[in-house]
């Protein structure tokens, strides 16, 4: 299957979620700027969803850029992955109504939990599928260290999001004051507004190839 019809299924989906995120923030019934100021909880919770929708959609989109066509475990696992991603809209507007109440922040930073290993997945089933098709020129001890050397920072960087989302959920379910766990997850989306250093490296690679 040619990859286009998954990466238009895939922005709809994702358009999808963020339109029903702010759908999700009522207008304020009054006209001072106290009623405005009420929902700047609501307000809050929308900016950190949006910021790791937004982050996950840059990664896709980036990450499908290796791919000219899929196959069966490329769609399951993209829809394992947007299945989970689906889940932000409930789980935003739960925690915003119930003032970042525990429980429902914990079910917030799991939700990112989720999303977080079915991305990788994603990224791991694309690349091995990559590296099938265009193996890495043995001849060459240069390319070779420089995957080693990508490999290594990225792994570390997946640890380092999965290690924030593990502290959050900590402080979520530990702390009275849940919404501080969310500074676990806007750092942890921050670590990925640069796309993923492996895909980076094989997109100059494979540049390099057609030259």
């Amino acid at each position: 299957m040619d990859k286009g019809r998954m990466e238009a299924f895939s922005d709809g989906v994702i358009a999808i979620i963020i339109t029903i995120m702010v759908l999700g923030i009522a207008a304020p019934d009054g006209t001072g700027l106290s009623d405005l100021l009420g929902l700047l909880p609501a307000i809050a919770a929308y900016a950190v969803s949006f910021i790791g929708v937004g982050t996950y959609w840059n990664n896709h989109h980036h990450l499908l850029k290796l791919v000219n066509c899929v196959n069966g475990r490329m769609l399951w696992s993209n829809l394992a992955f947007l299945f989970v991603l689906s889940f932000f809209p409930l789980a935003t507007d739960w925690m915003q109504k119930t003032g970042f109440a525990a429980l429902p922040t914990t079910c917030y930073v799991i939700v990112n939990m989720l999303v977080s290993l079915t991305y990788m997945n994603l990224e791991r089933v694309i690349r091995r599928e990559l590296s099938q098709s265009c193996p890495p020129n043995p001849a060459s001890e240069r390319e070779a260290e420089r995957r080693a050397m990508v490999e290594k920072r990225s792994l570390l960087k997946e640890r380092l999001t999965l290690g924030l989302e593990t502290v959050g959920l900590v402080i979520a379910l530990v702390l009275p004051s849940s919404h501080i766990a969310l500074v676990a997850i806007v750092i942890a989306f921050l670590l990925w507004i640069v796309p993923d250093l492996r895909i980076v490296r094989l997109l100059d690679f494979l540049a390099e190839e057609q030259e």
